[in-house]
């Protein structure tokens, strides 16, 4: 009886130091507005991976630096551009959560997807992007492309009066 108490109880104990030295804690994301404060490391990481790709930045477009310490200062709301970097986020959100929500209904042959966690960054990535518009430039051009001349339709008819 004694020895079966002894097992079981270093069995729990080996159970509570597995936890302890598993359990990893989320980091705590300082002035996060758009992103979850849950995201994870590699999720944050891959989102800024794809604004700089998409943009063809580095960090430094986005996020100021602090020379006293020699490194980024992440959180700082210094720049301009990471506030127009989170408007064009709630821009792209929105117009992937109110134009292409039917449309991901749709192709889920009828599935509701009114549980569709709108707040992931799958989801936030899912439709339109930054690349979508900016393929690879921070200002993309807003004119039409050369040769779009030529593939331009004619104007209509005019339409007969009825004189």
């Amino acid at each position: 009886m004694k020895k079966s108490f002894l097992i079981v109880l270093a069995c729990i104990a080996c159970v509570f130091l597995f936890q302890a030295f598993t359990n990893h804690q989320q980091p705590q994301w300082k002035n996060l507005k758009i992103l979850p404060q849950d995201i994870s490391k590699d999720g944050l990481d891959s989102v800024m991976h794809h604004f700089t790709h998409s943009l063809g930045v580095k960090c430094t477009y986005c996020h100021a630096g602090n020379p006293a310490e020699r490194k980024m200062d992440f959180p700082s709301d210094e720049k301009p551009e990471k506030l127009i970097a989170r408007k064009m986020m709630e821009m792209t959100i929105d117009i992937n959560k109110n134009h292409f929500q039917q449309i991901a209904e749709m192709m889920d042959s009828g599935k509701v997807a009114a549980n569709t966690d709108t707040s992931s960054v799958s989801y936030m990535l899912k439709y339109v992007t930054c690349y979508t518009c900016h393929h690879g430039d921070a200002h993309p051009e807003n004119h039409p492309p050369k040769g779009a001349e030529e593939n331009r339709l004619p104007p209509p008819p005019p339409k007969p009066s009825n004189n």
